[in-house]
């Protein structure tokens, strides 16, 4: 064997050491070992470690050769165990004589051989035994007993017992140790094999190594299959464009065209939708006993088919069945056709509740109502109407609410302008100015254009506020908010002023408290003063109590609050005086005026930082 270096892995040293000196057949005196690696075992968690063994240097074996060595790789074989395994037992021993068989025990074994005595008789097919004697030879090791008739010895050749894994994926087999009998050849243990039908993935290296150390008693793997592989999942391919966000195209000039955003998904009748690709069956593997083994076929991507949609006649395509509009409705695959208004919403149209997609190519006038399960879109103003959708609002010029115009959105909302509005959007807000409005963005608002700013009324998001400017030279009140809802912000303080309030109350009682518990060690406490202390101890317990109460509703409130802290205003030019800024649960008032900076919430504070492109 060459002065290679061979790493072993295993879940203990002493195992992984007698691996590594069965495979290489050598002792550990003919190896250098060094321990590379040693993670403890914890719990249930298996124990890790890897050895560097390196044979030390032998003469130049001699030029004659093996014929398991020349066929077969070196096996994993501990030289004691070898003697062991080719010398039987050498703690007792049967004698067969002329006038019967005899029971030797070594003086140097101190165990109870008993049991293992008569199983080693019954494996040797003794016949009438004494079981007196057996048993008067295990306490007299001095003496040898005579335990049967004359009889000739047995030879019991080896065995061979069989582990299968579960899923017959793996097989490990055992050859017994002979009683005088033979051990297994190449060809009959290959026999033995095919006799338990394992035909499939034999280790041949494996069997001869078992043959050439005639090992025994041990389990070895000594044939595997091959697995299957499974299929691929099915996909879809969309021909269309899925994404739901939106974005304002900044011109040259500054100016924002929120005519031109793609919002309106348009398709033609015969269109392409979608495509699916089906999944692939897999290939089937073989067990060890030479049956396949069937490969899981992967998953079936599957669409749901929605109203103005045709299938190819293999199902795997979905086409437009008319031109409008294509959309996901409770992740079913729809055209809908386009509602348009050519002139204004008023009292010639009366209120609109349609099914999919609103345009109006005039103004939307005071006191109507517009419903859709699609987009509403607005070339013209909207006034104090009421525009309620389930996807976006596209207002390609704005609102002049007079305080009056509700609108309401489960998408995103675009705007020139915002006046005098009150607005809750479930997704993004895109406008070039919002004044004295109450507008809600769950997602995030950016003012974007010439004016690019906010002037007065209440403007919330959920994740940033970008505006040039926020507030005027005037003072004009404007509150501006990112992160949790105010409700939520209330609810903390209010439930922080109450732990506050009950720690104080906790501490002047137990004050209380240890000043009569001193006295009463000292002297008799009048009836008056114990009648304190007994209310005092049970009023501290209570409030003890109720202030763990409050403290875990405080902090799931701070937690809630936590979650959403990571909000930004970026103010690109100024932010004035009188503006209200909260994020978070901070709060902080402008007295002066801030330049190009970004707010954002840092250890509990709000601060002004660098602006944020």
């Amino acid at each position: 064997m060459s002065n290679a270096t061979y790493v072993f892995e295993g879940e203990n040293y002493n195992d992984t050491l007698v691996k590594g000196l069965l495979q290489l057949n050598l002792t550990k005196e003919e190896v250098d070992v060094e321990l590379l690696e040693d993670k403890k075992g914890f719990m249930f968690k298996k124990g890790y470690v890897k050895l560097k063994i390196t044979p030390k240097a032998k003469d130049q074996p001699s030029e004659e050769i093996d014929l398991y060595e020349e066929e077969v790789e070196e096996f994993v074989i501990d030289k004691d165990l070898l003697q062991e395994m080719e010398g039987g037992k050498s703690s007792f021993q049967l004698d067969y004589r002329e006038d019967g068989v005899y029971l030797r025990i070594s003086e140097k074994e101190t165990g109870d051989l008993t049991q293992e005595i008569l199983d080693y008789i019954k494996s040797k097919q003794v016949k009438n035994y004494e079981l007196v004697q057996v048993s008067l030879a295990t306490q007299d090791k001095s003496n040898e007993y005579k335990i049967a008739p004359p009889q000739p010895e047995v030879l019991v050749d080896s065995t061979l017992k069989v582990q299968f894994s579960k899923d017959k994926m793996e097989v490990s087999i055992l050859i017994t140790k002979p009683q005088g009998g033979s051990l297994f050849t190449l060809e009959s243990l290959r026999q033995e094999l095919n006799n338990h039908n394992i035909i499939y993935g034999i280790d041949e290296q494996q069997l001869g190594r078992l043959v050439k150390v005639k090992w025994t008693e041990h389990f070895v793997t000594i044939a595997k299959g091959k697995a299957p592989i499974n299929g691929t999942d099915g996909r879809i391919i969309y021909y269309f464009n899925t994404s739901q966000e939106h974005k304002p195209v900044i011109l040259e000039d500054g100016t924002v065209d929120f005519k031109h955003l793609d919002i309106v998904k348009n398709v033609n009748k015969g269109d392409l939708l979608l495509e699916v690709i089906p999944p692939s069956e897999g290939v089937p593997g073989i067990n060890v006993l030479g049956k396949e083994v069937s490969a899981k076929r992967g998953k079936e991507s599957k669409f749901k088919k929605g109203k103005n949609t045709t299938e190819s006649e293999d199902g795997l395509k979905l086409y437009a069945a008319i031109d409008g509009q294509v959309r996901t409705d409770d992740g079913k695959i729809a055209v809908s056709e386009i509602y348009q208004i050519p002139g204004n919403v008023d009292n010639s149209t009366g209120n609109i509740t349609f099914n999919g997609t609103v345009m109006v190519n005039g103004n939307v006038k005071s006191g109507f109502k517009i419903v859709a399960e699609g987009n509403i879109e607005v070339n013209g103003v909207v006034e104090g109407a009421t525009l309620i959708a389930k996807g976006d609002i596209i207002l390609n010029r704005g609102i002049q609410g007079n305080n009056c115009a509700d609108l309401q959105c489960q998408g995103n909302l675009v705007a020139k302008y915002i006046e005098n509005a009150k607005i809750n959007c479930q997704g993004n807000i895109a406008a070039d100015f919002i004044l004295h409005s109450e507008v809600v963005a769950k997602g995030k608002i950016t003012l974007a254009g010439k004016k690019s700013l906010v002037v007065g009324g209440e403007v919330r998001a959920g994740d940033e506020i970008r505006a040039k400017i926020i507030g005027s030279h005037m003072g004009t009140l404007t509150k501006i908010e990112v992160g949790v809802d105010p409700e939520e912000r209330n609810k903390y303080e209010k439930i922080k002023g109450e732990v506050i309030e009950l720690q104080n109350n906790c501490d002047n009682l137990k004050k209380t408290i240890d000043l009569l518990s001193r006295q009463a060690q000292s002297a008799q406490l009048p009836q008056s003063k114990e009648e304190i202390l007994i209310k005092s101890v049970k009023t501290h317990e209570f409030l003890k109590e109720k202030l763990q109460v409050l403290m875990e509703e405080l902090q799931l409130v701070d937690e809630k609050i936590q979650n959403l802290a990571n909000g930004k205003i970026h103010v690109e030019d100024k932010i004035y005086p009188g503006v209200k800024v909260v994020i978070s649960n901070a709060v902080r008032f402008f007295y002066d005026e801030a330049s190009t900076c970004t707010l954002l919430k840092k250890e509990g504070e709000i601060s002004i930082g660098p602006f944020e492109k």
